[in-house]
């Protein structure tokens, strides 16, 4: 059978495949097909009971994998449907920007991390595989004066530093999976390496509370893989769908059985090192399989890839470690708790599923493994961790459904208001093992989508977009009965919302398009006044000054640790971001950081620029740009180099900037913009 006739006949066999899965769903194949919801119950983790257990859920996965409409079987493989010391300064150091965490005292890996005390900055630099070890006080001195190699094929997803204890803990990704170095930074000269811990499959995220590291990656077991080119697998798949396309529950029964039968001899004689994930707790140590009493799975069948979440010393000790099947691609995480947050686009098991996210607590301490403390599901999809938020003993979410009353129950006479997709609020409360919905808000920003929101104590902030960009007030402070409070309409869209004190938000996204509807060509900042939450005001805004025919783009606007705020006074503050811009001109182009005076009253100015750029060839696109509007083609080509990350040192009388490329880390007066020290990496 072709795959194109096996596609049309799963999508045929869709609303049957719901029933015998486990889903929510069911009906006759040919039926209206009406959107479900998944109950929460099936979603709950719970312990495995033996290796044996693992191993048979193992093989009903792999088949209902296999038998999926959404996840639908190919002799390639599965194709999913596509949806994170001594060598000090000699002048008394400056106080240091630290990491832009999304909580306070949750710490977020970075590609720099700072010293104050000590005036030492370490700079990862991607192209190496190595943290460059920067002596930068006094700035205009700035040296490396040490470096620590990672491997040269290795993927830098960040670092932490404990400056108290002097250790720094490297995150990377390499040809095994995910790797931790944990090294001894008392001599920022000669770094110690204290020692290494790996783990299968790949870095989703992680956070560091304390001491302790808390580190999450995603593996696919591989052990049933030899099924893919199973000529008795593969027929009785095909098998499989001519008996749903013929309406014959018999005969597709009996196909279902064999399939597992065979799945099931496969996962028996799989070495469980192919079943589980893999760890190892020392430089030379091999990889060994998880213990299946760590392990953790649904009741529905889901596909396996299965999360490890590793709590562990920053010296490398102590490291305890968890698995759960869970196909969770954001993490958020409070001083307590871990959340996994799931989108329904992903669960084969209920191809019709209303749009909804799954979210699981796990508690975490300063020491032991994360512990499931129960899932919850609430209506829509979550944009990105900035979308949840934890207090005083609740999850707040922020979420958006494309579906609506009528694409839900479509034989039900619906409310007008109910007829479009929305945006909701929601709050749970964390219960000892389940998360339980208390509060809720629902039918703001009707037929447009969540781009971004901040929740800060009890006030949420909630921005949607479709053709101009409403910011939405809500007060949390009664989690049974949250309230939406105010709105403002503003062209463009905000995209990261940084509170700057209780009054004001400062915000990063893009510009109005022609007319104030859609998007223009170029990045911006905004302040607005929530002083009275009933009526929130942008009390000021501003672009990069670009031609017509450029294009500027910040990494800011979608990452938040390149967002770097030094608050100068009470009401005053510097930005520093990284920007790029692309144009016909080669001398229009640029590629580095923008500073920008910010203050409260209402002025952002645009202050210096610091280009990290290269001429004399390169790409004729910035690597983000995704050149609409005739093309990438139009710009002149240079070497954008990728600007990353910036600090900002701030001392009695002055602010030095720190900005970091992929090919430099450039030192400059922040007053003047005057060049003060140049590290080219090689």
């Amino acid at each position: 059978m072709n795959q194109q006739t096996m596609t049309i006949w799963a999508l045929v066999a869709a609303t049957t495949l719901l029933a015998a899965c486990g889903g929510s769903g069911g009906g006759e194949a040919g039926s209206e097909l009406i959107a479900k919801r998944t109950p929460s119950a099936q979603l709950q983790l719970k312990a495995v009971s033996s290796c044996a257990d693992w191993r048979g859920f193992a093989a009903e996965s792999f088949v209902e994998r296999a038998l999926s409409p959404v996840y639908y079987y190919a002799d390639g493989g599965p194709v999913p449907v596509a949806a994170e010391g001594d060598a000090t300064g000699g002048a008394s150091a400056p106080d240091f920007t630290d990491t832009n965490t999304q909580e306070v005292g949750v710490d977020e890996a970075d590609l720099i991390e700072t010293d104050s005390a000590r005036g030492i900055i370490y700079a990862m630099h991607r192209e190496t595989g190595s943290v460059r070890v920067i002596d930068a006080v006094p700035a205009a001195a700035s040296h490396e004066v040490g470096r620590i190699d990672l491997g040269a094929s290795a993927y830098l997803y960040g670092q932490y530093l404990d400056p108290v204890a002097q250790r720094l803990t490297t995150v990377v990704g390499d040809s095994v999976g995910t790797r931790l170095d944990f090294y001894d930074v008392s001599d920022a000269a000669q770094p110690a390496h204290l020692g290494q811990y790996r783990v299968d499959g790949y870095y989703l995220s992680s956070r560091r509370i304390g001491t302790r590291i808390h580190l999450i990656a995603s593996h696919y077991f591989t052990g049933l893989d030899a099924l893919y080119s199973s000529e008795a697998f593969n027929s009785g798949v095909n098998a499989w769908f001519e008996a749903e396309a013929a309406g014959d529950a018999e005969r597709a029964d009996e196909q279902r059985a064999e399939l597992l039968a065979l799945a099931q001899a496969e996962a028996n004689n799989a070495p469980l090192a192919e079943l589980v994930p893999n760890t190892a707790t020392a430089v030379d140590a091999p990889l060994t399989p998880m213990d299946c009493a760590a392990l953790y799975r649904p009741e529905v069948a889901t596909a396996m890839a299965t999360l490890t979440m590793t709590s562990i010393d920053m010296d490398g000790s102590n490291a305890a470690a968890i698995g759960a099947v869970n196909n969770a691609w954001m993490v958020y995480a409070s001083a307590d708790n871990l959340y996994l947050a799931q989108t329904s686009n992903g669960w084969f098991f209920a191809p019709f599923q209303v749009d909804q996210t799954s979210v699981y607590r796990f508690e975490i301490s300063d020491s032991g493994p994360a512990v499931p403390k129960g899932a919850g599901v609430v209506d829509g999809w979550l944009l990105n961790r900035y979308a949840m938020s934890e207090s005083g003993g609740h999850l707040r979410l922020a979420t958006s459904r494309s579906d609506s009353c009528n694409s839900v129950n479509p034989n039900e006479t619906c409310p007008a208001e109910a007829s479009v997709p929305t945006n909701d609020v929601t709050v749970l409360r964390l219960d000892d093992n389940a998360l339980t919905q208390v509060g809720h808000v629902t039918g703001f920003g009707n037929d447009e989508r969540v781009f971004s929101a901040r929740f800060v104590g009890d006030v949420g902030y909630v921005v949607t977009f479709r053709q101009i960009d409403p910011l939405f007030t809500f007060d949390l402070s009664d989690p049974t009965d949250p309230i939406l409070l105010g709105e403002v309409e503003i062209p463009g869209f905000s995209s990261y919302i940084h509170p700057i004190s209780d009054d004001v938000l400062l915000t990063i996204g893009r510009e109005g398009g022609e007319g104030g509807v859609g998007t223009g060509n170029a990045f911006q900042l905004q302040l607005f006044d929530v002083s009275d939450l009933t009526n929130p005001t942008r009390i000021a805004a501003a672009t990069p000054a670009i031609e017509p025919d450029d294009y500027a783009y910040s990494l800011a606007e979608y990452e938040p640790l390149a967002f770097t705020y030094a608050p100068a006074t009470d009401t005053t503050g510097l930005l520093s971001i990284p920007a790029q811009i692309g144009s016909p001109a080669e001398s229009r182009a640029f590629s580095g950081f923008i500073t920008w005076d910010i203050d409260t009253a209402g002025v952002i100015t645009e202050q210096l620029r610091v280009d990290h750029k290269q001429t004399g060839g390169g790409d004729a696109c910035p690597p983000v740009a995704d050149g609409s509007e005739g093309g990438c083609t139009s710009f002149a080509p240079v070497y954008y180099n990728a600007p990353l990350r910036s600090v900002i040192a701030t001392d009695a009388t002055s602010q030095t900037l720190y900005t970091l490329s992929d090919a430099f880390l450039i030192v400059t007066d922040a007053a003047t913009g005057s060049e003060l020290a140049t590290l080219e990496f090689e």
